[in-house]
Formats: structure tokens, sequence, C-alpha cells
């Protein structure tokens, strides 16, 4: 399981369409490249509903 705080850091670069850094492992390859192919989808979903500045996030995690 990736923690919340290496999640939002592939979003990052996913998002921003930077490589992912070598070391990584399986489990963060897949959800890399799944940001990947969401950001791309979200990106045509707000252009055809007409949304200048979309924004995906990923909420942070909060300790109780």
């Amino acid at each position: 399981m990736i923690p919340n705080k290496k999640y939002q850091q592939l979003l990052a670069l996913a998002s921003s369409g930077k490589p992912l850094p070598k070391g990584a492992t399986k489990e963060e390859k897949k959800a890399y490249e799944e940001l990947v192919i969401d950001h791309k989808n979200m990106l045509k979903l707000a252009k055809k509903s007409g949304i200048k500045e979309p924004i995906i996030e990923i909420p942070m995690e909060v300790d109780w």
C-alpha cells in the first residue's frame, strides 16, 4: 500500500509530466501510470465541460 504522502508526490509528477524516478517500486509504477491516465481524462472532461483550470487532488491523511 502506498502512503498518502507518496501518492501525492506521484500525482504531482504525473500532472506535471515529469517521469517517475528510478528505483520506484512496481506498485508505485502502476499507481503513476494510473494517475497519468486519470490526469489526461480529467483534462479532456474539463475541456469538454468548459473548466479552464482543473485540479486533481488527493486529500491529506489526518492523524487523530
